[in-house]
């Protein structure tokens, strides 16, 4: 069931708080043994919260229509009392005294914390890979053991293994959106600055981001508005007809699989019949930025190593060599490179806005691939680098283009799953949920 499900069920007396977050814990423990998903549940935390939203509910007393519903949090939000790590070893035994503000938010509004979920360390991977905690494998496949994505994997693997109702992620290149599309879940990247990040674990303030993963749209609408403080958008009647979407000719669609270019084909077929209007157009600020990032260096590799350079100096060694290249890279960034890159992508976002003022949404494919298999990359680091660098193309170009934008299950019967992104322009999370859902209705 949904998470506005389950609050209904609660509102209707159909249901207790109190056993529905019984059933939750139940199924960590009994699914999850190796903490792979979670790094640690927080049952204490969870049954007091659940007693309380209990009580609420037989009183009358609901604070929202999430209050009694569970959902999981990314081990980089500060939880008062609980070992918040940032899915490191470097910060174990590193336990906030005070909940991030999005936690007490959602507390608030009455929905319990589960526990911590699995990242990839300090965030910084498109993969999802992370032996120090244990990279909890992909919920789509029960046969081989594939990627996650990331750097949100254990938010999206809670959600599809029913650990959760839904899961808070971040994303600074695509960390919620790709781990949401290749576990075939519904995943929002919200605006650059729009929710607070009081209590967060930065990676890269310029691109940082929060988002909730979810079973679908409807989920993502509310949540959203819980931790934004404001009303839920109004999806009733959304629809495509007549909606202009722009099919960039550039990059985006560029070097898909099999799986993936099907079902991206079939996807567009199904909005079109819905009344889309989709027009193919080049976008030649996509190249621009990665020429761009190319030449002057990655901004979120030079804010992370300055965020956290002492720590990488006295304990890098104890870091995944996949995540610890990544900070290198900064090594031979110059303050005139970081400043570069700064003016450079700004000036580009402002150009790709011009260019898409006329369309509703730009639809792209979220990964160009499905998820490969765990054991093809986690020691081969060519293959690493090489995956996960195609993992994040077309994401980390919402996060440059500072865009909002949801990512949609379209696989067909039987494939592994596969994300179909509409990216909108900052602040018009209401104009991309409402487009999900008209897509999620054709989609079905």
């Amino acid at each position: 069931m949904s998470a506005l499900e389950l609050g209904a069920v609660i509102h209707a007396g159909q249901i207790d708080p109190i056993d529905l977050t019984e059933h939750f814990l139940t199924r960590i423990n009994h699914e999850d043994p190796g903490h792979r998903i979670y790094i640690r549940a927080t049952a204490d935390r969870a049954r007091a919260e659940a007693a309380a939203a209990s009580a609420r509910a037989k009183a009358g007393l609901r604070q929202s229509a999430l209050d009694g519903v569970p959902m999981s949090w990314k081990d980089l939000t500060d939880t008062a009392g609980t070992e918040t790590t940032f899915g490191s070893a470097i910060l174990r035994d590193r336990v906030p005294d005070r909940d991030a503000l999005l936690l007490r938010r959602a507390t608030l509004a009455g929905m319990i914390c589960l526990g911590k979920t699995t990242l990839s360390e300090f965030a910084y991977s498109g993969l999802g890979i992370n032996p120090v905690f244990g990279t909890p494998a992909n919920g789509a496949d029960a046969e081989v053991e594939r990627v996650p994505g990331g750097s949100s994997s254990g938010a999206a693997v809670s959600v599809k293994n029913g650990l959760a109702p839904a899961g808070i992620g971040s994303d600074t290149g695509g960390s919620v959106r790709i781990p949401a599309a290749l576990n075939g879940v519904v995943g929002l990247k919200t605006s650059i600055g729009l929710l607070p990040l009081d209590g967060i674990l930065a990676l890269s303030p310029t691109f940082d981001t929060i988002g909730p993963l979810t079973r679908d749209v409807a989920d993502a609408n509310a949540i959203f508005a819980v931790l934004n403080q404001s009303r839920p958008y109004d999806l009733g009647g959304a629809s495509l007809q007549g909606v202009r979407l722009l099919k960039p000719k550039d990059v985006m669609f560029d070097d898909l699989d099999a799986t993936v270019a099907g079902a991206i084909a079939s996807a567009l077929d199904c909005l079109s019949n819905a009344g889309a209007e989709i027009i193919e157009a080049e976008v030649p600020e996509f190249a621009e930025a990665f020429e761009l990032v190319a030449r002057h260096g990655n901004i979120i590799s030079a804010e992370a190593s300055a965020l956290w350079h002492d720590e990488l100096k006295n304990r890098g060694d104890e870091m995944y060599w996949g995540i610890r290249s990544r900070f290198q890279l900064a090594d031979k960034l110059s303050a005139v490179d970081a400043e570069s890159a700064h003016i450079g992508l700004a000036a580009i976002a402002n150009r790709y806005r011009a260019r898409t003022s006329g369309f509703a949404a730009v639809i792209h494919p979220t990964c160009p691939r499905i998820a490969p298999p765990i054991a093809d990359l986690e020691h081969d680091p060519a293959a690493y680098d090489e995956a996960n660098m195609a993992m994040t193309r077309n994401t980390r170009l919402g996060n440059i283009m500072e865009t909002c934008g949801v990512t949609l299950p379209c696989q067909g019967p039987g494939d592994l799953p596969v994300g179909l992104s509409l990216m909108a322009t900052k602040n018009s999370e209401g104009k991309v949920l409402r487009l999900a859902k008209a897509a999620e209705q054709a989609l079905a």
